[in-house]
């Protein structure tokens, strides 16, 4: 009875064992992972970052292409911009009647 026990107890020990070791490697996979994630989150930052800074340099250069249309003197393109506001704040002024 004695042995029994003893050789339950052994067995029990050994399954301890080897639930330690793939408790382990567990937590080194997650570690692994987190580390992982983190960099793949880093990395999506910075694109959506540059895709900003893409996108802004895109409406500059629309709107100096729009200002070349205009005109190339820069008397021309002052007073095609002021006559837009002078469209806009009668059009505002309309609204407020």
């Amino acid at each position: 009875m004695l042995e029994n026990l003893e050789s339950k107890l052994n067995i029990i020990l050994n399954q301890i064992k080897k639930l330690k070791i793939i408790v382990n490697e567990f937590r080194d996979k997650s570690s692994k992972l987190e580390l992982e994630n983190k960099k793949l989150k880093e990395s999506i930052n910075n694109k959506t970052l540059v895709i900003e800074k893409l996108l802004n340099e895109k409406k500059v250069i629309i709107n100096a292409k729009s200002l070349n249309e205009i005109g190339n003197s820069s008397k021309e393109t002052r007073y095609k911009i002021n006559e837009l506001i002078r469209g806009i704040d009668k059009c505002i002024s309309q609204l407020n009647l």
